[in-house]
This record gives structure tokens, C-alpha cells and sequence, in this order.
């Protein structure tokens, strides 16, 4: 790589850093006409033997291919037509028409499915209003009749249809999922509707008007639920329990829009064996609430009505999820894709899917694929037809017009359909293509075939030529190699080039005078073409053993042993001996020490890799300069860790046991850094000092980067701390503060040592946040410029812990909890919602908390502890409201909290 590539991957402020030094000078810079470059020797020779066969060859060969090159060029221009053309026919006229078309069909008809509830209610409402001077047991039977009449004729698509009054009376008639009524096995009832009632308070046992249950099955204070025959009267009771509609969500979100409609969000219903939608209205006398009607959809239903209306194309299918919230609402695919059902000792329920909880393609690669291309659901248009990321599907969204109900509720509309459904036709022509090219190449195979004995016979020749050329060159070049090798053995021991000629003089002192000799002469000897040289050669070629005489095997034995004893007295001695000796007596004496010299250079390069950072290597080397003192200021993240308890922990176990533990901890949490494009500054001990940004520039979401890193090492720790508590050793819990800003990065140190480091006021401050992490009992801190870092605030969930000045700063710093990565929910939540309170719960309670607000703050404070009494940071924060509480506000109070000692 050149040198300009080197530097424009360098993060800004960072390119004067690695400027300074004088550059290293070779060979290379000092070309002249008296040393040709190897190419010369190797290149010209074999591109003049090319030349020569390439035209041979191409005299016997031109006719033919001119005539099979033509017929293949035909055979391409008909399948890029034929392929071209069915393409666009079908993804212009079949994909995007026909797709669109019937998707905004099937969102228009879930638009007025949903209209339905609202129309019962309003009917209904004015309906019931005038029964109400009538006696009860009359008044009740004409709701029964009604709301019969309602499900099974006028209605049919709503699914549940109830009444409730001020007196405590139940009225209702709901569609039963088939699957719940083969439960029962009852063969009598017809298997679609069940009814449910209560009777008004102050009722006695009897049965209250003709299409009311029986007084036995009629239990007071309690809603009886049952099957009814085709006319709507009871058959049999399958379940009852407590129950007052004037306690019901529905009846009292009605009696508080006095008369207006309501909707409620999607709720378990009291049967326990569906999800369901309710519109409510309240029918007022005067200003108090007489009654409330009531109409549902359930989820159940709703999906199969969406199958049914996205049933138009094969393969074709919809889901509708709520954008705001994430939940599932309804799927074509059925209800198994929206909710689960859960099952206690007493109760059934249903918990609807967040849609990443959902295991269907379709609706993972349409939402992520809005989230691509729009960056958030909120953004989304009010519909339109895209390709999902990985090509497998069509897709129309439809968020409803802006007053619709669709669009109130927050609904978004997807109906997919395969890609394939579209391309049938133009995979049919490319088989054709590919069929027909077959055709054409089996043609040209056999018209080359006839030429293959010809150039073979012709290559066979200009290759003896190129092996006898290439054999005297090979000699010329072997003895300039052995100094380049020599020379490399030097460098990778990390040799200067006076010093090896003195290593030389003390390996001769132990050589005979003949020994010492025979090495000068090699040493000195200069590489001619003759007969005895390409005899040698070709010996070494073909194997012989005789490479010399035993006398020069024994004078190489002897300096290799010795140069061995000299350089490796300190270190572990390298094992170069191959396991094929005889194949070794093969290959020449300059390709053997050019092997060892790469061994030994990469074992040095690796050892000195493990000082420092590989990156910061990489540069230096590429840079081809000397490092030297310099800094340059650079925008970063820095990331301080730190094991909690550590000298307890040190103290507890035996050294060979504590260095084996922490060194696992260590290369772990410096292979995530490292992974995650962080460079792993140092380690205090037990403390990993880590920066991303310089000196490789990362763009603007290096903070990002670093708090993926983070975490992984959390989750990282949580799998070892299993692993180690198998072997009975102490939990490891790790703090970590993490900072972004500006700082000084680049080489300090003295000028016969030094390092790569950064120096700032960045860097302290990630060293208190880590501190920090023990006063408040968390985790991860990071600042506030960290916190709003680019795609921080999109990616993870991160919850405001304080303000504060800590030790060494006269500004205030506002501290974050980092938490999970967006989409995860921590083990220490039960659900998505718990974790949105923690974040927003405590973020409303430091607004009060900071305008002055202690009264509401402290009750605030008190509800948040009671659904998480372990929080250390709101124990702390409720400690202060009550001393100001007590004692009164100081005249130069702020909200900043002092941690000078920190």
C-alpha cells in the first residue's frame, strides 16, 4: 500500500504524528541503469517466449475463432433480449400493478371492517335509550332479541356485541373460535356463538324474561357464560365468575366520554380465550350514566378476515402491526403469529408479539426493510410499494389517511407476495437461455477440439525453451538472493547492519582456519553462467544429495549451530528442520535460508505485536519512518474498565489460579475491543484503558462502536462468570466509563522509549466515570456528548442518572446508564413495557427534581422503588428530596450533585 493510501486512513490530527522521523531509505530509492530490477531478468525473457507462442498459436487458431466467437455473441444478444424483455413485462405489468391494486383492496376492507364495532354502537345507543322506562325483565329480553338479530343478521362481521347498565345487568353475544368449542364437545350448540349474562343487582333466583338463562345457571354477582341454540336461548353454561360490568374498563371509558365513542386498545377479554378490540359508548339520563353499549373485534377473527380479503393472489399475505408500539394486532397467517397464550393455575391469557418476536419471514424482512430505507416506522408514508432488502418480496404499506381510524390507532397495513409469484415467465426464458448458450458452447468445444493436439505439441516446445531459459537466470539470480536473505535473518533478530559483521567475526573464532576460509570465499564469491553452474543446478533440481562436498556441509552445520547459540541464548530456540529430509536435499540452499530467514522475521514480528497494538503497528510500518515524540489532537471515544473488589479477590485465591483467571478475563475483553475496532491502550493491573477513532479514523459513530463493545464484554463476563462459578471461583463483576472528546493522541515517552497514548481531560474523566460505577450501582456510565453521540440515542437504550461535577471539573456533567442494545430486552425486565418506565420514569422524575418539584419528585420516587426497590441511583436521589424536604431549600441550591471526592 503507498504511502498517500496509508495516510488517508489515518484519523484527522493523527497525519503529523506519523510524519515525523526521517524516512527509511533502500535499495528501491536508489535505482540507477547499473542495477537492473529483477523483472528484467525474469519478465522480458518469458514475455518474448509468451509473444512468440501466443502468435503461433493464434495463426492456427484465428478462423476458428472467428467463427465460434460470432455464434456465441448471437447466442448472448437473444438471451439479454429475451430476458431483458420478459423482466420488464413482468415486474412492470404483473408486480407492481397487480400488487398494488389488490393490497390497497385488502387495506380499504380492513378499513371498514373495523368500522363495523363503531356502527353497532351508535345504532345501538339510540335503540336502548328508549327502553330504558320499561320494567327490567322486558327491557332485557329486547336486548337479547336485538343483539341476536345484530350478530347473526345485520352484523354478522362483529364479533362481540354487550350491553351493561348502571344497575349491574350484563347482556351479550360473542362469536366463539371453533377451536374453543370442540373443546366442550358440545355437539348442540351451533358451534359459532355464545352468549353471556348477568343479572341486576337486588335480582332474585328466577329466570328474569324468555331469553334469559335459567335461575340455576344465573348465579347472583357473577356473568355466566354459555352456549345458545340457533335462536340465541341457552343450551348449556361453561363457565362463571365474579363479575360487574360497571368495574370494566369499557363501561367506565365510556361513562367518561359521557356519550361520546371510545375505543379501547386491544385487551384480554374476561372469557380468557381471545384478544379484542372494543368501541364503547355511555347512554346518558341527564347527566348520569344509565347504561353503555359495546361492540368488539377480536384478533382471531380479524385475522382470518385478513386472509380471506389477501387471498387474491397465490402466496399473497398480510399482517398489521402498531407502529408506535411495535405489538402485533393481526396476521393472515393466523393467530399463533399475533399472541401467545399463556396459561396460569386459575386463568388463561393472551400477550401479543412485539413483531421481532414474530418467527415468519415476511414479517421480519418487510419491517426491516421499512427501517432500512425510511430509518424509522414514524417516517413511513401514508402507503407505498417497496422490495424488501433481500429481493423475496413485494410489499404494500398502508398507514390509513390521517383522521382515519387506521391511522388514529396507529396501524400499519403490510400485504407481501413472493418475487417468485411474478417471475415464473422470466425464469422459463432463462432456461431457455441458458439452454441455447449450452448448444452454442457444446458447438465451439467440438471446432476447438480439433486444434487442442496441434497446441499442445507447439506449447510443449516453448516450454523446454522457457525451462532452459529460466534455469540459467535462476542461477544469476540465487546468489543476490542469499545477501537479501542474510540481511532479513538480520532484521527480523532486530540486528543493525554494523553489528552483523561482528556477529560474523565471533562465530569465525570458533571455526577451523580451512572452515573459516571456505565461508569467506562463499561469502565473497560472485554468480557467473557456466556448463559446471546449470550442472550443479539441475542436481539440486532433481534431488541428488551431493550439494557440495562434506566438507562444506560440515562448515554450514557448524554456522548454523553457532549462529543459533549466539542469537537465541535468551529465547527459545526455533526448530527449522523439516520432516522430509530427503525431499530438503531438493530444494536450493538459498530458498532453505530465505524460508528460515521469513521464520524467524515472523516469529519477531509477532512477539513485538504483542506490545502494541497492531494498528498502530501496521501504520508504522506501511509509513516506512522511525517513530518519533509528537501529538495532534483527535476527536474519541475512551473507554475505562475495572474489576469490582478486586484485591479481595487477588487475596482469595492462589496466584496460579488468580493469573490464569485474569488472563482469561483479560484476552476476552481485549478481543472484543479489538474486534470492534477499539485500540487496547493498557493494562493498570486489572484496568483496560481503550480509545477508538485514532489514530485509524472510524467516522462519526466510533462512540457507537465503543458501547456495542461494552456491552459484549458484559455479556461476555456473564458467560465466564458461569464457567467460573462451575470451578468454585468468586464472581467478577467489571465497571466502565466511557467518554467522547477531544483529545491529545500520538507518541510520548522519552526519545529511546515511548508509546502510543492519548492526553486529555477526556481521559480522566472516563477513568471517574468507571469509579462512579460503584457510588450509583450500576454497571456502564457514560456522559451526556457520549449519549447524543450519532446513532447512539437510535441504537441502545440508555436511562439519565445525574448530574454531577466530579473531581477535577467546575462544569457539570450529565451521567447515562447504558442498558441493552434497542430490540434486547435485559434478563432484569420482565417485559418491554417495565423497561420503558425504568428509562422514562426516572427521566420525568430528575425533571421534577430539578424545577423544584420535591413533593410530587418524592412520590414519584417512592412509586418507581416500589417496582424497582434494588435501584441504587433512585435510593439516592430519594435520600436527597427527603433532606430537602426536611431541612428546607438552601439560597444557592442547584441541581448539580457534588462529587469532588469522587
Amino acid at each position: 500500500m503507498s504511502p498517500r493510501a496509508v495516510r488517508s486512513q489515518i484519523a484527522a490530527g493523527q497525519e503529523a504524528v506519523f510524519r515525523y522521523g526521517q524516512r527509511l531509505r533502500t535499495w528501491a530509492d536508489q535505482s540507477s541503469p547499473c542495477h537492473p530490477r529483477l523483472w528484467c531478468f525474469l519478465v522480458g525473457p518469458v514475455f518474448l517466449t509468451t509473444v512468440l507462442l501466443a502468435s503461433t498459436v493464434n495463426i492456427f487458431w484465428k478462423n476458428s475463432f472467428d467463427n465460434s466467437l460470432k455464434r456465441q455473441q448471437e447466442a448472448d444478444d437473444s438471451i439479454l433480449n429475451k430476458f431483458n424483455d420478459s423482466f420488464t413485462e413482468i415486474l412492470t405489468h404483473m408486480a407492481h400493478q397487480l400488487q398494488s391494486s389488490t393490497a390497497e383492496s385488502a387495506a380499504d376492507r380492513v378499513s371498514r371492517y373495523t368500522r363495523q364495532p363503531e356502527l353497532v354502537v351508535r345504532i345501538n345507543k339510540d335503540a336502548f335509550k328508549s327502553l330504558l322506562p320499561l320494567p327490567q325483565s322486558e327491557s332485557i329480553n329486547l336486548i337479547f332479541k336485538r343483539l341476536w338479530l345484530e350478530s347473526t343478521k345485520l352484523f354478522p362481521e362483529v364479533d362481540y356485541i354487550y350491553y351493561g347498565d348502571k344497575f349491574g345487568a350484563f347482556v351479550g353475544y360473542e362469536r366463539l373460535p371453533p377451536k374453543f368449542v370442540e373443546e366442550f364437545d358440545f355437539s348442540k350448540s351451533t358451534g359459532v356463538f355464545g352468549a353471556e349474562f348477568r343479572a341486576p343487582d337486588g335480582a332474585g333466583a328466577v329466570q328474569l324474561c324468555e331469553m334469559c338463562p335459567p335461575a340455576f345457571a344465573a348465579r347472583p354477582g357473577a356473568k355466566t357464560y354459555y352456549f345458545v341454540n340457533d335462536e340465541g336461548v341457552y343450551l348449556q353454561s361453561y363457565k362463571e365468575h365474579a363479575y360487574d360490568p360497571r368495574e370494566r374498563p369499557w363501561y367506565q371509558a365510556a361513562a367518561a366520554g359521557k356519550g361520546e365513542l371510545v375505543w379501547l386498545e386491544i385487551y384480554n377479554h374476561s372469557s380468557g380465550h381471545t384478544l379484542g378490540m372494543t368501541a364503547a359508548m355511555a347512554i346518558m339520563a341527564g347527566s348520569e350514566v344509565a347504561a353503555v353499549v359495546a361492540a368488539d373485534f377480536t384478533v382471531s377473527y380479524f385475522s382470518d378476515f385478513l386472509q380471506y380479503v389477501t387471498d387474491v393472489i397465490a402466496h399473497e399475505a398480510g399482517f398489521i402491526v402498531n407502529w408506535e408500539t411495535g405489538l402485533m394486532v393481526a396476521s393472515s397467517l393466523g393467530i399463533s403469529h399475533v399472541a401467545k397464550t399463556i396459561d396460569s393455575d386459575d386463568s388463561t391469557a393472551q400477550v401479543r408479539y412485539h413483531w421481532t418476536q414474530v418467527s415468519d419471514t415476511m414479517v421480519q424482512s418487510s419491517i426491516r426493510t421499512l427501517l432500512h430505507l425510511y430509518g424509522s416506522l414514524e417516517n413511513l408514508p401514508a402507503n407505498g410499494t417497496e422490495t424488501s432488502d433481500d429481493g423475496r418480496f413485494l410489499l404494500t404499506f398502508s398507514q390509513g389517511e390521517a383522521a382515519s381510524f387506521q391511522a388514529t390507532q396507529h396501524w400499519l397495513v403490510v400485504v407481501t407476495c413472493p418475487v417468485k409469484s411474478f417471475m415464473e415467465l422470466s425464469w422459463k426464458q432463462q432456461t431457455w437461455a441458458a439452454a441455447r448458450s449450452s448448444e452454442v458452447h457444446d458447438e465451439l468445444q467440438k471446432s476447438l477440439a480439433s486444434q487442442e493436439v496441434l497446441t499442445i505439441w507447439t506449447c510443449a516446445g516453448f516450454a523446454f525453451l522457457g525451462v532452459v531459459i529460466m534455469a540459467c537466470i535462476g542461477l544469476a539470480v540465487t546468489q543476490p538472493l542469499k545477501k537479501i536473505s542474510l540481511d532479513m535473518l538480520s532484521l527480523a533478530k532486530l540486528e543493525f547492519l554494523p553489528d552483523r559483521h561482528d556477529r560474523h567475526d565471533r562465530h569465525d573464532r570458533h571455526l577451523t582456519g580451512s572452515m573459516r576460509r571456505s565461508i569467506v570465499n562463499r561469502r565473497n564469491s560472485i554468480s557467473f553462467i557456466s556448463l559446471a553452474g546449470i550442472s550443479r543446478l539441475m542436481s539440486n533440481l532433481v534431488g541428488n544429495k551431493s550439494m557440495g562436498s562434506d566438507s562444506e556441509r560440515s562448515e554450514d552445520s557448524s554456522e548454523d549451530s553457532s549462529d543459533s547459540q549466539n542469537s537465541d541464548s535468551d529465547d527459545q530456540e526455533l526448530d527449522l528442520e523439516s520432516s522430509g529430509r530427503c525431499w530438503n536435499h531438493a530444494i536450493p540452499r538459498e530458498v532453505v535460508n530465505m524460508r528460515e530467514s521469513f521464520l524467524y522475521m515472523v516469529t519477531g514480528l509477532k512477539s513485538f505485536a504483542r506490545y502494541m497494538d497492531p494498528e498502530i503497528m501496521r501504520i508504522l510500518v506501511k509509513s516506512r519512518r522511525q517513530a518519533q515524540l509528537g501529538m495532534g489532537k483527535a476527536q474519541v471515544t475512551v473507554f475505562f474498565s475495572d474489576i469490582a473488589n478486586f484485591t479481595t479477590i487477588a487475596e482469595s485465591l492462589e496466584p496460579e489460579t488468580f493469573m490464569s483467571m485474569l488472563s482469561e478475563y483479560l484476552d476476552e475483553m481485549s478481543k472484543i475491543i479489538m474486534a470492534k475496532r477499539g485500540v487496547v491502550g493498557e493494562f493498570i493491573g486489572d484496568a483496560i484503558m481503550a480509545w477508538w477513532n485514532v489514530p485509524i479514523d472510524l467516522g462519526q459513530e466510533h462512540t457507537a462502536m465503543a458501547l456495542d463493545a461494552a456491552l459484549c464484554q458484559q455479556l461476555r463476563l456473564q458467560e465466564l462468570r458461569d464457567v467460573w462459578e462451575a470451578k468454585s471461583l468468586p464472581e467478577v463483576r467489571v465497571r466502565m466509563g466511557l467518554v467522547r472528546g477531544t483529545v491529545l493522541a500520538g507518541n510520548i515517552g522519552s526519545s529511546q522509549r515511548m508509546k502510543y497514548g492519548l492526553v486529555g481531560d477526556s481521559v480522566n474523566l472516563a477513568s471517574r466515570l468507571e469509579g462512579l460505577c460503584k457510588y450509583y450501582g450500576v454497571s456502564v456510565i457514560i456522559e451526556q456528548e457520549a449519549a447524543f453521540a450519532p446513532a447512539v440515542q437510535n441504537r441502545f437504550h440508555l436511562r439519565v442518572l445525574d448530574l454531577v461535577t466530579v473531581k477535577g471539573r467546575t462544569h457539570a456533567t450529565e451521567l447515562y446508564q447504558l442498558l441493552a442494545e434497542k430490540g434486547d430486552l435485559p434478563d432484569e425486565f420482565d417485559a418491554e413495557e417495565d423497561l420503558q418506565y425504568f428509562i422514562g420514569g426516572f427521566a420525568e422524575i430528575h425533571r421534577l427534581y430539578r424545577s423544584k418539584n420535591f413533593g410530587a419528585c418524592a412520590e414519584a420516587l417512592k412509586q418507581y422503588r416500589r417496582q424497582f426497590p434494588q435501584d441504587t441511583p433512585s435510593k439516592m436521589l430519594l435520600r436527597r428530596v427527603e433532606t430537602l424536604l426536611n431541612e428546607g431549600l438552601p439560597a444557592d441550591w442547584d441541581a448539580v450533585h457534588r462529587l469532588t471526592e469522587k
